[in-house]
């Protein structure tokens, strides 16, 4: 494959998507080969976007319906508990809106919820897409992420070591069942790798695993928390070219940040890759400046591509199987994790519903 072919010419002027995407990146370094020198290329980087691009995309043009067309039944029973779930997400939905309102001075309006308090909104009721309901739902069926959410997961007390490894086990049986998916459809292939993707990039359960064991590994035994948020957590840094500017970002480089874990535990090279993050996060600030802003990005990228190219794109460049592993919870483990998770999850209040 030769990459993304745009449909139809557009503003890629005949090039592949990749090719595209290649020459702007190229427009931001100098000496493009001084970043393949260590873990997470340039063209790991590259991919990372692309795939951003797409979970984007999809997210902003997927058909948005209501709770009971979704369910497909509207019995009280799954009315009501739909409507706790959709309460539940959105309370930390306008937390994250407030927090970064307050901290960043920004505003992300698709973060508060639909009017359902008008007479309108009453009858047409929440309205979401089916990746958004399947999100919903799965906080609900799986234990484990609302314990990550409300920091239960943190304490022995509230959830055994017993608990922690059930809690596991039927995420495991979560994230198989997805991954069996990437064998699939192309519609298959791109709603398995997004949900696998936000599910990664929300509770970072493989990165924390894989710190749990490169930690034995090495025999650290404190948290290199100032590395682990670098590859996570919510960043902050001045960007050029006058530094007057404080680049507010996630790193969500989900499927190549795996082959920084063990870096993370060197004193050697670690300077090199924090310096290459944040040249890559600052590339993708000014690259979603010049590309989504400047164009709607359904008008720039779905316009110039098509789902079929998306899934093509996803089996050959972003195949999150790498990033899973059997995983064998020791009790030191499950301490390490734990801790991070504590020291590196916001206290929030829980909903009162």
């Amino acid at each position: 494959m030769s990459g993304i072919k745009s449909s139809n010419g557009g503003a890629a002027m005949g090039m592949s998507m990749i090719e595209f995407i290649d020459r702007r990146i190229s427009g931001y370094c100098s000496d493009p080969t001084l970043y393949d020198v260590s873990p997470f290329s340039l063209a790991d980087f590259r991919d990372c976007f692309i795939m951003e691009l797409i979970k984007d995309a999809y997210h902003e043009t997927a058909p948005r319906q209501s709770l009971r067309a979704l369910r497909g039944r509207d019995d009280d029973d799954a009315r009501m508990r739909d409507s706790r779930i959709a309460k539940y997400a959105q309370h930390y939905r306008t937390l994250q809106f407030e927090h970064i309102k307050s901290n960043i001075g920004w505003e992300v309006p698709e973060l508060l919820p639909d009017d359902v308090r008008s007479i309108n909104g009453r009858l047409e009721g929440y309205h979401f897409t089916e990746m958004q309901y399947f999100e919903l739902n799965t906080m609900v069926d799986h234990p484990l992420f609302k314990a990550i959410v409300n920091k239960r997961i943190c304490d022995v007390k509230k959830i055994s070591n017993n608990t922690f490894r059930d809690f596991m086990a039927d995420y495991e049986s979560l994230t198989q069942d997805l991954l069996k998916r990437l064998d699939g459809s192309d519609e298959d292939v791109i709603f398995a790798t997004i949900a696998l993707f936000t599910l990664e990039w929300k509770y970072c359960v493989e990165l924390s695993y894989s710190c749990a064991v490169n930690s034995e590994r090495t025999g650290t035994k404190d948290v290199p928390l100032d590395r682990f948020a670098a590859l996570c957590a919510q960043l902050a840094f001045p960007i050029p070219p006058e530094f007057t500017t404080i680049l507010h970002t996630e790193s969500r480089f989900v499927l190549h940040r795996m082959s920084l874990v063990p870096v993370m535990f060197s004193d050697s090279d670690w300077e090199e890759v924090e310096a290459k993050l944040c040249v890559y996060l600052t590339i993708r600030y000014y690259l979603k400046q010049e590309i989504i802003h400047k164009w709607s990005l359904p008008e720039y990228f779905c316009g110039m591509t098509t789902r079929a190219q998306w899934a093509s794109f996803i089996r050959e460049h972003y195949d999150l199987r790498k990033i899973y592993t059997r995983k064998d919870w020791t009790n030191s483990r499950i301490r390490y994790v734990r801790n991070l998770y504590q020291a590196t999850r916001m206290d929030q209040e829980t909903p009162k519903l």
